[in-house]
């Protein structure tokens, strides 16, 4: 697209789409402008950084069939341990979903429009790095659109030739000699016309003052630069018919070296990763979680057995996820194989959310509480050795069962409720039944009575709807001011709110009116996955405005930078699903 001029001393240059005009005051991030010797290459950093928060539809609040296949995890060192595809190309259905996603917002409504309004996001960044970096004049014309992060080594403290601290005949003591070392990695830009790739980094280079030098390496040219004594990372870059690798030495040689040794396309683990990612995605990501671990175990001295303490085993194999849009939210995933002690409670849909008053902005649900207590202490208990482990997991089994155990505990929710512009909240625990829930409620308030009258605390029934409400009062000490917990039973729910607002809302709420019945949730909760472990919902539109009021500082700045956007949001929820492959998935849904 053309580049618009801006006569010198005009105001920042803003995003007006044709036909379209963008909120009065909102405008690019500013940033110091500072120069830098890799300035080039911190921008390609930074666009990879701006391509994901963007396509995540984080723009809006400051300013299934098989994935594509990456074009740039073939050129990735195949002992990588951490790598990001960021796609700004948007493949597959990302482009038409991600326009129809952002269209509810100020600045996308013409569809028509959108290549050139997700460019001069892309724009407003790089610029805002270096006046004269433009993503579309100095990257786009020679990039494919796909650019990723290698990560090899996240470097640390090398201690594997040290000795351990010794004592000399004086008394003194020795310590061993300790050196850091590292971090490595490669940026990797997907080619369409090297030519040009390299006649732009060509020029960028020369203006940073730095030397390189170039020698022949598997087959091209490689340049690396001059270290200075100060400098811990010597810098190199190379290009491919394919690619441009950019990055610490080591790293873009095995970048280089690829192809020909191996590659991370060619890892079992990402193999497995990516495939279980489905769908065609702006980002994804990739952490082997057990090769960092090992990479930083053989950092230690070699009598340092502490291979036990870490558990490489038990923990997974890999890690994997993805951001992906759909035409009315914006999804955020991450997978991994399940092992050996993570737990496994088994999906269900909420039954609680129809019990919840319909003014609920906010809850945490997990289901089957008691079941992953009992199952997690007695998983402890089977693995404890020393005498003090078992004596304090004896002491916690004793506790429970002077409450009668843990095991009538169902499914729990933490609970936030907004009425105008009062906020309420509290817990609901189901229980297996009507009388359980009675006798739970009765219980707990006469341990209360008991164990809090040397502390001050009380309690007092009261009567509403002909149910009894049992109000805690908390005595916080000095002039503070007295906590009111009420602590109710209906049915088999156990119920505790702050003040007595909350339970009352809850033993007013009906079928037909609770959260079960509003539109954001159900909308939601059914792109998130309703049937879970565990979820969390937020109702973003609801509290948006007071919450952004308090962070800007002014409901003016508020109301004329945010607002158009943040009305445009509606829920947001995450969800922890059951299975050999465990998915953790996160949802932002737009209106």
């Amino acid at each position: 697209m053309d580049q618009q001029q801006y006569p010198a001393g005009s105001p920042e240059p803003r995003l007006e789409p044709i036909g379209e005009t963008w909120a009065t005051g909102v405008g690019p991030v500013k940033v110091a402008s500072r120069s830098s010797r890799f300035r080039w290459a911190i921008a390609i950093g930074v666009v990879l950084c701006v391509a994901l928060v963007t396509g995540a539809g984080a723009f809006v609040l400051s300013g299934a069939g098989g994935a594509a296949k990456s074009l740039t995890a073939g050129s990735a060192p195949k002992a990588t341990i951490m790598f990001a595809d960021l796609r700004t190309d948007l493949p597959g259905d990302q482009h038409q979903k991600l326009a129809d996603f952002m269209s509810h917002f100020p600045g996308f409504k013409d569809r028509a429009q959108f290549d050139n309004a997700f460019d001069d996001i892309l724009n407003r960044v790089t610029s805002s790095i270096s006046p004269d970096l433009n993503y579309t004049s100095a990257f786009k014309s020679w990039t494919t659109g796909e650019l990723s992060i290698a990560v090899t080594s996240m470097g640390g403290i090398d201690m594997s030739n040290a000795m351990m601290p010794s004592a000399l005949p004086t008394g003194d003591v020795v310590m061993p000699s300790i050196k850091t070392t590292p971090e490595s990695g490669v940026v990797i830009v997907s080619l369409k016309d090297r030519a040009a790739g390299e006649a732009w980094v060509t020029a960028e280079v020369a203006k940073t003052g730095l030397t390189f030098t170039a020698q022949d390496y598997a087959g091209t040219k490689l340049y690396v630069a001059q270290k200075a004594a100060t400098e811990r990372l010597t810098a190199a870059y190379a290009f491919t018919d394919r690619v441009l690798l950019l990055g610490t030495a080591d790293a873009v040689k095995a970048g280089l070296d690829a192809p020909a040794k191996g590659s991370l396309a060619d890892n079992a683990n990402y193999q497995a990763a990516t495939s279980s990612l489905s769908g065609d995605a702006i980002a994804s990501f990739y952490v082997d979680p057990q090769a960092m671990i090992k990479q930083e175990m053989s950092s230690m001295p070699a009598g340092m057995a502490i291979s036990g303490m870490v558990g490489v085993g038990s923990m997974p194999t890999w890690v994997a996820g993805s951001v992906r849009a759909d035409s009315d939210h914006m999804t955020v995933e991450i997978k991994m194989p399940k092992t050996a002690g993570m737990p496994s409670p088994g999906n269900k849909e909420s039954v609680l959310a129809s019990e919840l008053p319909g003014s609920t902005v906010g809850v945490l649900e997990v289901h089957s509480v008691g079941k992953l207590v009992t199952d997690g202490i007695k998983t402890i208990s089977g693995s404890a050795t020393g005498a003090s482990e078992k004596d304090a997991i004896k002491q916690v089994q004793d506790a429970l069962t002077k409450i009668g155990g843990i095991d009538w505990i169902g499914d729990a929710d933490l609970v936030l409720t907004r009425t105008g512009s009062t906020y309420g909240g509290g817990l609901v625990v189901k229980t297996p039944d009507a009388a359980g829930a009675t006798g739970k409620k009765i219980m707990i308030t006469n341990l209360i009575a008991l164990a809090g009258g040397s502390m001050g605390i009380t309690s007092a029934d009261e009567t509403y709807k002909g149910t009894t409400i049992t109000m805690v009062n908390v005595p916080t000490g000095g002039s503070g001011p007295t906590i009111k917990i009420g602590i109710a039973a209906k049915g088999d729910l156990l119920v505790a709110g702050y003040g007595d607002s909350f339970v009352k809302a809850l033993l007013d709420t009906t079928s037909s009116d609770s959260l079960a019945t509003q539109s954001d949730y159900k909308t939601v909760m059914a792109a998130v996955g309703a049937s879970n472990a565990t979820y969390g919902y937020f109702n973003v539109s609801a509290v948006a405005d007071q919450i952004g009021q308090s962070f800007t500082g002014s409901a003016a700045k508020y109301n004329l930078d945010y607002k158009p956007y943040v009305d445009h949001i509606g829920g947001a929820a995450f969800a922890s699903i059951d299975g050999n492959t465990v998915t953790l998935r996160l949802v932002f849904t737009a209106k």
